[in-house]
């Protein structure tokens, strides 16, 4: 195989060919469906018949939580992980993969060895120095990452396949030198306004449409307003929060957790300390600070007088440059090791208490430190955390108690209970959700899962898993579907009501604007705007293309109005979000036509690629109702339960 890829080793080369080969045979094979519950090899979801197994998603998900907890250096719990979504985004990344390999399956698309051999011949990630780092160096390193060479070498076949598949689909796809240069203005051109601007709500309570104009509104566009297919669920939120009350909690209990996890509360070793500080300039041209050698000597004059017998705390609230700290005279409070500069915090914690440092040399300049008393590491008494402490047992017993009803919900379901029937046997109730449409996600039930999952129930069907959701989980029925149909005028009147309202009051902006303007034209834009009540204003500074424009906001046609507008005329009245404007451009950052030429290139293809980047996750999205995507409730459940 690849991996084994060295002229002068062919016949290991072929050996190794056929294990690959083997493993391959072994990882696709359907028995994998009948692999013992909970082993890496269950299955746990199809796509299109392509299997997903447990050991698959347990390691992609370990690579995400890893990458997570780097990122966050550790700050994550389990809550903030189901917050994060990774285990439905570990999922969907496993099902865009097999859509993948279908999808070129379709299209005969296939990847041979020798394109493996090539991958590795060729790629940056393989070389040393410019030679192949040969067969037995991959696989050493692919065992220090705890990867194995079958799982390398699938991964590999995935990249090259999607990279075929995506060429197929998007080399066709190009930027133009218009589009270049559109994305070269929007990065580049800026523009300084005066303007003013005519907000629609002040004629808002003047522009009441009347019962006529509502009926016309709606006889002429009801199908404009036609209401799409909704559904309703009867659910039981499982919420650990409010099953606190719930909870009953023992000093047992206390004195158990107190013990079992008494390192968690222990209060670090801390040095309480004031500081005298001399400021070195961060630049030559800075202007606080002094420069470095004149630093300390100042400094060591300060040193020299506290050896003399000066007072630290007034000889600080005089002269140290930290105004953080002068005033109390240097008192810095207690911290922690780490807490200061490195320099800083090396020398207080090498310093008996009650001594004066020498010269500690930081970033920030020159400290005279004195160490006013040490704290030991110590752990309080359950006393004193016992609050805290019990706030933990009974979120953490709250935890397994929601756990364990939602155990005993899927195992009354699985037995032909009804949600309701199910619910009550556990002291719950079961509610009704508001009708919501497809792709609608409303509070409580914000899982997108599983209003995607209510869409493809039948009325009085029960989901027997639960959907895991910020705050918990919820189990679903369907209750009923609302088909779309033509409004009846009482339910969308409100909204043309709202709508033929804010038609008329931004007619009416317009027609001030226009005013405005006219005005403008012989008293100039200040007098015109204070002559109609209103204010002409300014952006504070040169802006660019997406960005808002002072208090005007942003959108295409506000750029195109400001960008194109020539300098120093007044704009006709222009929309924005709250109404209208007559803008002046005061200054320009103009089009460089010499840069453009420069950078067009780089443009050009930067904006290939994000088109073929759209394109492609489109046409997954369109592949994806193309096959048919099977989860196993029971093993999802269980296995993202334990990534949780």
């Amino acid at each position: 195989m690849a991996l084994g890829f060295m002229r002068r080793h062919r016949r290991w080369l072929y050996v190794f060919l056929w294990l690959v080969i083997a493993a391959f045979i072994i990882l696709y094979i359907p028995a994998f469906q009948g692999a013992e519950a909970g082993s890496p090899g269950e299955l746990l979801a199809k796509v299109g018949g392509e299997p997903i197994t447990v050991g698959e998603f347990q390691k992609r998900y370990n690579r995400q939580r890893q990458f997570y907890e780097r990122l966050y250096q550790g700050r994550l719990d389990s809550r903030a992980f189901r917050r994060l979504g990774l285990e439905e985004q570990t999922l969907e990344s496993l099902v865009e993969e097999r859509l993948v390999v279908l999808e070129a399956k379709r299209l005969g698309l296939s990847v041979s060895d020798d394109a493996v051999k090539r991958k590795l011949e060729t790629s940056p990630d393989f070389q040393e120095n410019g030679r192949f780092l040969g067969g037995e160096e991959i696989r050493r390193r692919l065992e220090m990452q705890g990867e194995t060479v079958q799982e390398f070498e699938k991964q590999l076949r995935l990249g090259l396949l999607r990279e075929s598949l995506e060429s197929l689909l998007t080399d066709g796809i190009t930027a133009s030198d218009a589009d270049a240069e559109r994305e070269f203005r929007r990065r580049n051109e800026q523009v300084k306004l005066e303007y003013v601007q005519v907000d629609a709500g002040r004629f808002r309570a003047e522009s009441v449409p009347t019962e006529d104009e509502v009926k016309a509104r709606f006889e002429a566009k009801r199908d404009a307003y036609r209401l799409p297919e909704k559904r309703v669920v009867s659910y039981v939120l499982l919420d650990p929060e409010t099953l606190k009350p719930r909870v009953a909690v023992t000093e047992g209990d206390l004195q158990a957790f107190y013990q079992a996890h008494s390192d968690d509360f222990k209060q670090e070793a801390e040095a309480c300390a004031a500081h005298i500080l001399v400021k070195v300039r961060s630049a030559p041209d800075a202007k606080v600070g002094h420069l470095e050698d004149e630093a300390k000597t100042i400094a060591q004059g300060l040193l020299d007088q506290i050896k003399g017998g000066a007072d630290f705390a007034a000889l600080a609230r005089k002269s140290s440059e930290d105004q953080g700290s002068a005033a109390s005279g240097g008192d810095l409070g207690c911290f922690a090791r780490g807490r200061m500069a490195p320099a800083f915090d090396e020398a207080v914690f090498a310093m008996p208490a009650g001594q004066v440092s020498d010269l500690v040399h930081s970033n920030l300049g020159f400290h005279v430190i004195k160490l006013n008393s040490v704290r030991e590491e110590s752990v309080p008494p359950l006393s004193s955390v016992k609050e805290r402490v019990r706030q933990i047992v009974i979120a953490q017993k709250a935890e397994a108690m929601a756990e364990q009803k939602a155990g005993a919900l899927a195992a009354a379901l699985a037995r032909g209970k009804t949600i309701e029937e199910a619910a009550k046997e556990q002291g719950l109730a079961a509610q009704k959700s508001a009708p919501f449409a497809r792709g609608e996600t409303r509070p409580p039930l914000t899982s997108p899962a599983l209003v995607a999952r209510a869409f493809e129930m039948k009325v009085g069907e029960v989901e027997k898993e639960g959907f895991p959701l910020p705050q918990g989980a919820a189990f679903i029925a369907l209750a009923e579907v609302q088909p779309s149909r033509l409004p009846e005028l009482k339910e969308v009147e409100a909204q043309i009501r709202n709508e033929l309202a804010e038609q008329k009051s931004f007619a009416r902006a317009r027609d001030l604007a226009e005013e405005v303007k006219a005005k403008a034209e012989k008293l100039g834009l200040d007098k015109a705007a204070a002559a109609t009540g209103l204010v002409r204003k300014e952006t504070s500074s040169l802006t660019g293309r997406g960005t808002p424009l002072g208090d005007l906001g942003t959108s295409v046609t506000l750029e195109d109005a400001a960008f194109s507008a020539p300098e120093k005329s007044l704009s006709g009245p222009v929309r924005t979000s709250a109404g209208y404007a007559i803008l002046r451009v005061l200054e320009r950052k103009p089009f460089e036509p010499a840069a453009f030429s420069t950078q067009k290139a780089q443009i050009v293809a930067g904006l290939r690629q994000q088109k073929k980047n759209e394109f492609f996750q489109a046409y997954l999205g369109q592949a994806r109702a193309r096959y048919l995507v099977e989860r196993r409730a029971e093993a999802l459940k269980r296995v993202m339960g334990q990534a949780s």
